[in-house]
């Protein structure tokens, strides 16, 4: 919901944020009685917390300031001093709602054109010396006035933001912006709040004239040693008349005492020709007719709709909060619900991946059967060799599977694109663990296989080839997990698919002709077993398929360095 409501009559829209400070947003709104547009502060009460109830007490102080000052303007009208129309206190917010000054600030003005025409900054001045007088009157120091704390609505210049005003005689915090801070802040215990904005304000007075802050340095303390010691003179460069060069050195006098004041400024000769001024004159009746206005609308807002305003707001938020937190844990749960999602669908990717391998080292174990089935004479040993590699593979993966490890890209391409989660949850699956039983009984079945294999090839090389028995048997002793070294594979292989190739080149018969090229091709596969087993260099699936339908040139094909 972007538009919101302030008590009964001020509104704003949450894309019309005119800035933002530590714990508070300031919105540019409006009042939906008069149309007239406001700024509209929001104070968030869960970022006070941390700043403690210091920092809370110094916001009420601030709108208890102004609101008396809004009660002294009934009787005294003063143009210069930003107003506040409202203050409203909700369990989760304040809200301070105050005159929009549409012209941005006095240090907007002087970064644009440095310096203002004499005429001008008298006029200026003469504007925020009224509202220093007013504040007088009404025992209230403002404490950091500075050309940023000036803000600027049609012309008229009007000093604002209250969060270091004081109401009381001395003061003894020290606070406020360096340049424009007055001696007793550094050498006093102790100092009168109206007589050091005096001091500020000659020297605002001063910078809007000459373009220059003047007491400035590379630190804080260079600026207030500066303060306590330099003396305050006019130079030959700064042009200004008589009635100005004798006033600021008055305003910018470092004994207090001496000091003059905002209202002996006003009775001086120096703005007698701006009372009467017709922007002066036109400024004073538009501020007659917005109090005329402002208490006529207050007069018909009672006491008894302010609250029920406050209660409906309170009841907004509070909806709202609700709204806010129940749409957080649907998304919290949706969030949830995707990531069970993504993560059940990368462990049935890992199952699958892990069911290509196993089809993998099944091509490893058919070339046995088909090489039994058609050429046993003649490779009863690749037949071995073949089933040891194959266990190997079988054994290798289970190991891996029953360790809980990360399989990676080196045991299957695909495993590159799974991600970590998935793993942290994939040997907790009950379908992994149903998996894992069914490679522990094909990796014994296989082991019988090798062993009723390697019982014959015994007996036979015993009986009929016994010089090349302790050959066999140094190969047939290594540990059955750990396969046959990679080199004396190949060179089996290779071995074996150059006798095939050469039958191939003297055999005529065409069903002949077929088992010789697929058992080439097969073994070329196979030579290779760990690229075969990881997708690297044969296409699993589709070899597999092609095994079965007994399409050779189609075996062929799925080799992929082919």
């Amino acid at each position: 919901m972007s538009k919101k409501t302030v008590g009964t009559k001020y509104e704003y829209e949450l894309s019309n944020r005119l800035g933002q400070g530590a714990f508070a947003e300031v919105y540019k709104g409006k009042n939906k009685v008069t149309g007239e547009v406001v700024a509209i502060k929001v104070i968030k009460r869960s970022l006070l917390a941390k700043y403690g109830d210091d920092i809370l007490r110094q916001i009420h102080q601030e709108v208890s300031i102004l609101q008396q000052l809004m009660l002294s303007m009934r009787k005294t009208l003063c143009p210069f001093i930003n107003k506040i129309y409202e203050c409203l206190e909700t369990s989760n917010n304040i809200y301070i709602v105050l005159e929009f000054c549409n012209q941005g600030t006095l240090l907007d003005k002087i970064k644009k054109s440095r310096k203002l025409p004499e005429d001008e900054a008298i006029f200026v001045f003469f504007q925020l010396i009224q509202a220093l007088d007013f504040l007088c009157d009404n025992n209230i120091a403002h404490r950091d006035i500075k050309p940023e704390n000036v803000f600027i609505k049609d012309g008229v210049y009007k000093l604002g933001d209250f969060g270091f005003a004081g109401q009381k005689s001395l003061y003894n915090t020290h606070l406020g912006t360096y340049p424009y801070m007055a001696p007793e802040f550094f050498n006093s215990s102790q100092y009168d709040g109206n007589q050091v904005d005096i001091w500020a304000i000659g020297l605002l007075f001063h910078e809007i004239l000459f373009g220059e802050i003047y007491f400035i340095g590379n630190s804080q303390y260079e600026v207030s040693q500066k303060i306590l010691n330099k003396e305050y003179k006019l130079g030959t460069q700064h042009q200004c008349c008589k009635e100005i060069r004798d006033l600021l050195p008055r305003m910018i006098e470092k004994d207090k005492t001496k000091r003059i004041t905002a209202k002996q400024i006003l009775e001086l000769p120096l703005f007698k020709k701006f009372k009467y001024d017709s922007r002066y004159l036109e400024i004073e009746k538009k501020e007659r007719e917005f109090w005329q206005q402002f208490l006529k609308n207050e007069n018909n807002q009672t006491e008894e709709d302010i609250k029920k305003a406050q209660k409906e707001e309170e009841e907004k938020q509070r909806q709202e909060e609700e709204k806010k937190q129940r749409l957080a844990q649907e998304k919290l749960q949706k969030e949830a619900e995707q990531k069970r999602e993504k993560i059940r669908q990368e462990i049935s990717k890992i199952i699958n991946i892990v069911n290509e391998m196993r089809n993998g080292i099944t091509i490893i174990i058919k070339l046995c059967e088909f090489l039994q089935t058609n050429f046993s004479h003649i490779c009863r040993y690749d037949i071995f060799y073949i089933l040891k590699q194959g266990y190997q593979q079988q054994h290798l993966l289970k190991e891996k599977l029953d360790a809980a490890q990360i399989l990676t890209k080196e045991d299957h391409q695909d495993f590159e694109q799974i991600g970590q989660e998935a793993w942290d949850y994939f040997y907790q699956n009950q379908e992994v663990q149903s998996l894992l039983a069914d490679i522990e009984h094909d990796r014994d079945q296989l082991r019988k296989d090798y062993v009723n294999q390697l019982n014959y090839l015994n007996n036979l090389t015993s009986s009929q080839y016994n010089g090349y028995l302790q050959e066999f048997q140094s190969v047939s002793d290594l540990d059955i997990a750990n396969g046959i070294p990679e080199q004396l594979f190949l060179e089996q292989m290779a071995s074996t698919a150059t006798f095939l190739n050469s039958e191939l080149s003297i055999q005529h018969e065409q069903k002949f002709q077929q088992l010789l090229r697929k058992a080439i091709i097969w073994i070329l596969a196979v030579a290779q077993f760990e690229d075969l087993i990881s997708g690297r260099k044969v296409n699993i699936s589709k070899f597999l398929r092609c095994i079965d339908s007994d399409q050779v040139d189609e075996m062929k094909k799925c080799l992929y360095s082919q």
